[in-house]
């Protein structure tokens, strides 16, 4: 069975899901740690589900790695979430291609890996698209959020190499029904900080059908997206083949912020003119170029 399939279809979920969050974020929430609650209730149906289907595991210590790498992912949307309260959605996404370049030089400086000169050259190469989607000419600043979305990217990088060692340590289910246990259990933890149980119970008290057929779609658009990422991570020769394919993520976000401005501006609405278009696409082709220098 081939990779790639499961890589290109990875991004398209996860593409239409940031869209989502933008709206959800403007349209739903009473605050971050809302967003984040209403982010893991999904959570909790799709570890019950898998459970049914592949029973319960073998324990082990690396059965921690799953569960921890779960919980954090919850936490980033944190960060995440804030970027996308202050920024363009499309725009933000485009600087996910940082994720692989911040995973090859933490591996370097952490896990004593060799740093190539291709990649170097790869590094700069992405850096520099990053420079371009980024830096807001008529303001002479970097684009809004730019700060959040580059912690949140470095955390996803960090996870990335948990998760590319831990699908070595059990199977495919097992990992994802760990990954998704971890997930669910961040949603309670968060309500050990009085204030932010404040903001959860209230979120959860003014909530409509609208808020949870948003959070419940958007989830289960998400929950494919990892599933089909990690699929591909399974079947491919190697992790960064994966990681250059769904690069393609921002190219679909692009496309989606076209579409939902023209046809449906009164849910999401972008910058799509030809300076803003030509300008993101040229970054996002260059900084492809990067990560695939650096990769592959």
């Amino acid at each position: 069975m081939s990779w790639i399939p499961f890589a290109l279809i990875a991004p398209f979920f996860w593409a239409s899901s940031n869209f989502v969050d933008k709206y959800i974020l403007e349209k739903h929430i009473k605050g971050i740690f809302d967003f984040l609650f209403f982010s893991t209730i999904s959570s909790w149906l799709f570890t019950v589900v898998i459970l049914l289907v592949i029973g319960i595991p073998e324990w082990s210590v690396f059965s921690w790695i799953p569960i921890a790498t779960g919980m954090v992912l919850v936490y980033s949307y944190g960060f995440y979430g804030k970027a996308l309260e202050l920024g363009e959605t499309s725009r933000l996404v485009i600087l996910f291609k940082l994720v692989p370049v911040f995973t090859v030089i933490l591996a370097f400086l952490f896990l004593q890996q060799t740093l190539s000169p291709h990649e170097v050259v790869g590094f700069m190469i992405v850096l520099c698209g990053a420079m371009i989607v980024s830096l807001e000419r008529t303001k002479g600043l970097f684009t809004k959020g730019l700060g959040m979305i580059l912690i949140a990217i470095l955390i996803w990088s960090i996870m990335t190499l948990f998760v590319d060692f831990g699908l070595t340590k059990m199977s495919f289910w097992e990992y994802l029904l760990l990954d998704n246990l971890g997930s669910a259990l961040a949603g309670p933890t968060l309500c050990i900080i009085p204030s932010i149980r404040k903001q959860v119970l209230h979120g959860i008290k003014t909530a409509n059908l609208g808020k949870y057929a948003c959070f419940t779609w958007n989830n289960l658009t998400d929950f494919l997206g990892q599933l089909m990422f990690k699929k591909a991570l399974v079947l491919a020769p190697s992790a960064g083949l994966v990681t250059v394919v769904v690069q393609v993520q921002s190219f679909y976000s692009i496309s989606i912020g076209v579409l939902l401005t023209l046809f449906l501006p009164h849910l999401i609405t972008e910058d799509i003119s030809y300076r803003t278009l030509i300008k993101k696409l040229f970054g996002a082709l260059i900084m492809f170029s990067g990560v695939y220098v650096l990769l592959v």
